[in-house]
């Protein structure tokens, strides 16, 4: 009897949990935060997420406060997460996924299993710290409250004790009793510590597994989860794909900083046939916060080039991914600003030459394009515009065309200098640059954006594409984008040099 009364608050502080995690998810308290992250720029897939972890965070929390057992908490809110968010997304990715031309993705397993625990962890992380919180919580709040009701109850059995005397040595008796089953309910020391050190080093697990789960919430939860299709002469894994190498350059813009950049080069760039062969070259920018490795890793570039280029819809080519990363501070916008970073001079005047220098490319502006997404779809149209010489092409997906942000200290003149929109109408050496504008329905303000932007390339009959998806600002419209970017562009075989 006195070992089911050990478990029993543990139990009941589970059961609550439990019920009390399911109650905020069937009357969709979820909803109310994922409306609040869209707002501010987030996609429905990390949206999604941050709500079921924050649900689980608050269930452990209320149930703790009553019964102050953080393990029956933390397991509740645990499986509240596991039921209502973990097993229908892996259940969903266990279905067949197919990338933007249709193509069958094999499903990776060893990424699918490391996923399911990085978010495990991240529920039972924020379940601990839920139930941490109600812990305090219920201390100032309720423990006061026990402390009065548990003074007035003795001062009523001091009362009784002078009207009988029987009564009070009953009461003696469960207060003995009590203490006898308080003395039953404590653990042998050494149990206790080692019942210590198992909670301290399963916490340190599980805050070694949530550190891995920053691509989750930087892409979305989906992405890495599956393998390349096998498509072309040997599938995947063969020697038809092409090479992804990391790249530096010294760069004059940049204070002589030295600059890392991705490069890949195309399934023939080092067969035979194709050292005599020279390429068209693709500058990729990153969004902020982003980092180079950002269309290879999310924007699935390299899997889509090898893909059409095995499948024979498209021709060789080479991508470039440089790091767009200023100071620390307001993010690069990839130009030439009043924090003097000159992230614009480093792809013109250190970049682009290098990479023509080194590796085999067709060096004229038919042949070279620059592309990127959000601050690098601006930073791109930006970059074209003004050197409509060098790049003949300009891809910008979910970009502005507007200079905006704090890097540029409020300098009109130099704010003006740096927007597409302004600049266009007066430069007429930049009408023959051939756009590809990518937008999603639900990404505000970026579509209407987009709509102005178009208009404004029909008014000085710019060539020009429109490629609208149902969507957010997130990386699943933006694979799909650079997917169809690829196929848009159209150049030819490479040719000798």
């Amino acid at each position: 009897m006195r070992k089911l009364l050990l478990i029993v608050p543990q139990t009941l502080t589970f059961l609550l949990a439990l019920l009390l995690g399911s109650l905020l998810v069937t009357y969709h308290f979820q909803d109310r935060i994922i409306t609040a992250l869209l707002t501010v720029g987030l996609d429905p897939q990390r949206s999604l997420l941050t709500a079921m972890l924050a649900l689980t965070a608050l269930s452990g929390l209320l149930a703790t406060i009553l019964f102050r057992r953080k393990g029956g908490a933390i397991l509740g809110s645990g499986l509240v997460f596991a039921q209502s968010y973990l097993i229908p997304f892996l259940q969903e990715q266990l279905q067949p996924q197919r990338d933007p031309g249709g193509h069958l993705l094999p499903l990776d397993q060893q990424a699918f299993i490391q996923t399911a625990l990085i978010m495990s962890a991240l529920a039972l992380l924020s379940a601990f710290i839920g139930s941490a919180v109600g812990q305090v919580v219920g201390e100032v709040l309720l423990d006061p409250c026990y402390t009065l009701a548990k003074r007035v109850y003795n001062f009523g059995i001091e009362q009784a004790q002078k009207r009988d005397i029987q009564w009070a040595r009953n009461w003696e008796e469960r207060r003995h009793k009590q203490i006898e089953l308080r003395a039953a309910q404590q653990t042998h020391p050494a149990l206790s510590l080692l019942g210590k050190w198992t909670a301290v080093l399963f916490l340190v697990l599980l805050i070694y597994l949530s550190s891995q789960s920053v691509s989750l919430f930087l892409f979305a939860p989906d992405v890495g989860l599956h393998k390349p299709p096998q498509t072309g002469k040997g599938g995947e894994g063969s020697a038809v794909a092409g090479t992804v190498l990391q790249d530096s350059v010294i760069s004059k813009s940049l204070q002589g900083q030295r600059r890392t950049f991705m490069i890949y080069l195309p399934p023939s760039y080092y067969t035979k046939e194709g050292a005599q062969l020279s390429y068209p070259v693709l500058y990729l920018l990153h969004g902020a916060p982003g980092r180079q490795i950002d269309w290879i890793q999310a924007g699935s570039a390299v899997e889509s080039a090898n893909t059409l280029i095995n499948l024979g819809q498209i021709h060789n080519l080479i991508m470039v991914f440089p790091d767009g990363n200023g100071r620390p501070g307001p993010p690069s916008e990839w130009a030439n600003t009043a924090h003097n970073q000159n992230m614009e001079d480093f792809i013109v005047k250190d970049l682009v030459p290098y990479v023509d220098s080194k590796y085999r490319t067709e060096a004229d502006s038919e042949h070279r394009a620059i592309g990127g997404l959000s601050m690098g779809g601006y930073g791109a149209t930006n970059i074209g515009v003004h050197h409509p010489e060098l790049f003949g092409t300009v891809i910008t997906l979910g970009g502005y065309y507007k200079a905006e942000g704090d890097i540029w200290n409020k300098d009109q003149k130099l704010m003006q200098a740096n927007s597409p929109q302004l600049i266009l109408p007066n430069k007429k050496e930049a009408w023959n640059i051939r756009f590809y504008v990518g937008a999603a329905t639900k990404d505000q303000p970026y579509y209407t954006y987009a709509q102005q932007f178009v208009q404004l390339l029909k008014k000085y009959h710019i060539t020009y594409t429109l490629d609208v998806q149902k969507g957010y600002h997130s990386w699943s419209v933006w694979r799909t984008q650079l997917y169809n970017a690829l196929l848009w562009l159209h150049w030819q075989d490479p040719e000798k040099g």
